[in-house]
Order: structure tokens, then C-alpha cells, then sequence
């Protein structure tokens, strides 16, 4: 019986490591890098506790000389705030995180925030193909299979260049800079 029960709980301690592994933003970041070089300035919407593997495994893809604005919403409500808060930050463009609770592609909040985004001429980008139906430019990830969709309802932000700015001085909550890694930068929507 202890057998079983001791293979169960390794059976158990396994799916939820496959659960909790991170997205491979690698072929994301490059195909974003080959499109927009100059863009280096990367926003997300998201849970940040709940989904600090994923922007630490984006900061990773996006390598150094990348700044990662992170606004921590926790409910679908701050989606507006958010993305004022990243389009005041200068974001060049969105990355979807796939498994937040409220800001992953397809949700609400997502869309709300990428509609305001876009409007302000910032561009977003999912891991998932539903992410082009709520706004988002292109999409690349585990759930395409690794090919890249991309939209056939442009709203407009492709070509815009975003100033580059100094964020050497911003005020955050949290700031996060190892070697081999983009920079991030943890803002509270509230």
C-alpha cells in the first residue's frame, strides 16, 4: 500500500512540474527580434507572483539590452490601468502571458488592454492562436506548434517606431538584472 501510495505522490510531484514549466519565449523573441530589431522595450499584464517562471523565462529569451515592464494586475478591472501604465512606460510592444488567470490570450482583461494598447499605436504578440481574434499582431508558441500566425485585421501598429527612452531613472516596485537577461522592472496597477 505505501508503495502505491508513494508512487502516486511521485506521479503527482511530476504532472504538476509539467504543469508549472515555463513557455519557450525563444522562437518568439527571435521571430519579434527579426521583425522589430530596434524594439527592445518588451510590457506584460500579468499575476506577477502567479507568473514570475514565465516573465523570468521571457527575460531569458529576451537576452540582455531588453527592459521588461511588468504591470501586476490581479483582476480584470485594471486592464485600462495597465495599459496606460505601459503605454506611459514607452513599451514598444505586448507579450501575452499564456497562463495568467485574467491577462492570457483570449481573456477579457487581454483584450480590453490590447485594444487601449493598440490605440496608443503598441502593438501585441501571444503564444496562442486565439490572441490574433482579440488584437494581438502575431502569435508564436507551444500552443502553434511553432509556426507563426500572424493577423489578417491589422489595427494599425505594425509600423509605428516608439520613441526610445532613459529608464534608468523610472521609480518601481521591483527591479530584476542578471547576466545573459533582459531587465525587469515590476510596476502595482492600482
Amino acid at each position: 500500500m505505501s508503495r502505491l501510495l508513494n508512487s502516486l505522490g511521485v506521479a503527482a510531484l511530476a504532472l504538476a512540474g509539467l504543469a508549472l514549466s515555463a513557455e519557450d519565449f525563444q522562437p518568439l523573441m527571435r521571430t519579434t527580434q527579426t521583425v522589430w530589431p530596434e524594439k527592445r522595450h518588451i510590457g506584460v499584464i500579468c499575476n506577477y507572483q502567479a507568473n514570475e517562471a514565465e516573465v523570468y523565462a521571457l527575460a531569458k529569451a529576451a537576452g540582455e539590452g531588453n527592459l521588461i515592464t511588468v504591470v501586476d494586475a490581479r483582476i480584470p478591472d485594471h486592464a485600462s490601468l495597465a495599459a496606460t501604465l505601459l503605454a506611459s512606460h514607452k513599451t514598444d510592444f505586448v507579450v501575452l502571458m499564456p497562463k495568467d488567470r485574467y491577462f492570457c490570450d483570449g481573456s477579457f482583461g487581454a483584450t480590453v488592454a490590447i485594444k487601449r494598447l493598440a490605440s496608443r499605436g503598441v502593438p501585441a504578440i501571444g503564444t496562442n492562436p486565439v490572441a490574433l481574434k482579440q488584437g494581438a499582431v502575431f502569435s508564436m508558441g507551444d500552443a502553434t506548434d511553432g509556426q507563426v500566425l500572424v493577423t489578417d485585421r491589422l489595427i494599425g501598429t505594425v509600423d509605428v517606431i516608439m520613441p526610445s527612452q532613459n529608464l534608468a531613472t523610472q521609480k518601481s516596485s521591483l527591479v530584476l538584472r542578471r547576466e545573459g537577461m533582459a531587465t525587469v522592472s515590476v510596476h502595482q496597477a492600482k
